[in-house]
């Protein structure tokens, strides 16, 4: 506190309220008689600017205190010392300049010591306040940044488990693709280079445009039609007011990604996937031909999905049913803060 950029218009401020105090109560002197007022202005000044002055010094010196002792504790005690020489010090001032009732005597030094000593508790008081709000405010903020380090960590964990996912199931289908049909395999390949290098340019970020998912996720589709050969079938119903709004990026994929995984489809009977986006919400919707037996799963998608709206404050909504799944992913507004997340 004493440091502080305005800290002689403290000081000033509170040499006038000492300075009032003392004019306008009876009985509140600093020697044995009353001293004219222009006197007492400048004796109250110099105590409460030597005050100031003392524990300013003795702050900026807090770094060779002992460090077991707390350095208010220390400050606070040292000063009693040098306030005291203070208020010796301006008794044998006045004194030498007024003499007569003013000249130095033990009444007139309690007088003035009791006072700067009120003022000195009352300064130190506030400091330790001052200094007690400001470690608060501090470990506070150190607080929040471990906070938001933690989260963007386990974000940043949630994210990279995309990457692998993707890549290790789709490294098996062009594996299989290169012994059938090499051009198609050809094309698959180039399809999943433009695939992956939008998961690699999104994977420190946190949110992307429905616009920008959207056009990510008609590249996988592309990429499953080479695949299956029309035994998948899309439908989009998406309002132009969503497009701008925001969505982790690459979770429709992975919603589609596990559609695929855990139905059969075939050219007689194809499964069908419907996209919809209105609102506050985009559903992805698909009539169930559960697989008797499911592609080997990482466990990643569905659950990766929910931990990732959880640092956004959101929750996934899922239904399943006998007949249908559904998911549907909250939207974001643009200016809506993922910070407040918890």
């Amino acid at each position: 506190m004493f440091g502080h950029a305005y800290r002689y218009l403290f000081a000033t401020l509170l040499g006038i309220y000492s300075f009032l105090n003392i004019s306008l109560l009876d009985g509140d002197r600093l020697y044995q008689v009353d001293l004219p007022a222009h006197y007492l202005l400048i004796v109250v000044f110099y105590n409460v600017f030597g005050i100031w002055i003392i524990n300013e010094w003795l702050e900026k010196k807090s770094s060779f205190f002992p460090k077991t002792i707390h350095p208010l504790i220390i400050q606070f005690v040292v000063s009693l010392v040098f306030v005291g020489l203070l208020a010796s010090s301006s008794v044998l001032i006045t004194g030498n300049i007024l003499g007569g009732p003013f000249s130095y005597s033990w009444q007139n030094f309690f007088f003035t010591a009791a006072f700067v000593y009120r003022v000195n508790l009352f300064l130190n008081s506030v400091n330790a306040i001052y200094y007690f709000n400001k470690k608060f405010s501090e470990k506070k903020l150190e607080a929040e940044r471990l906070k938001t380090l933690t989260v963007n960590a386990k974000l940043d964990a949630l994210n990279a488990q995309i990457n692998p996912h993707f890549f290790f199931n789709n490294l098996s289908i062009l594996s299989s693709l290169i012994y059938e049909n090499p051009k198609l395999a050809d094309q698959y390949l180039h399809k999943l280079s433009d695939i992956y290098r939008y998961i690699l340019n999104k994977r420190n970020v946190e949110l992307v445009s429905l616009e920008e998912e959207l056009t990510f996720l008609k590249k996988y589709i592309e990429l499953l039609e080479i695949r299956f050969q029309g035994s998948l079938s899309f439908q989009q119903d998406i309002h132009q007011e969503c497009l701008p709004k925001l969505l982790p990026p690459a979770v429709l994929q992975l919603l589609v990604e596990n559609v695929v995984k855990h139905n059969y489809f075939t050219d007689v009977k194809p499964l069908e996937v419907s996209i919809s986006a209105s609102s506050d919400a985009i559903t992805i919707h698909n009539k169930k031909q559960v697989k008797s037996i499911i592609e080997t799963s990482t466990g990643i998608g569905l659950e990766n999905i929910r931990a990732r709206y959880k640092f956004l404050g959101r929750n996934v909504h899922v239904v399943s049913t006998e007949e249908f799944f559904e998911v549907k992913l909250p939207l974001i507004e643009p200016y809506e803060n993922s910070d407040s997340r918890g």
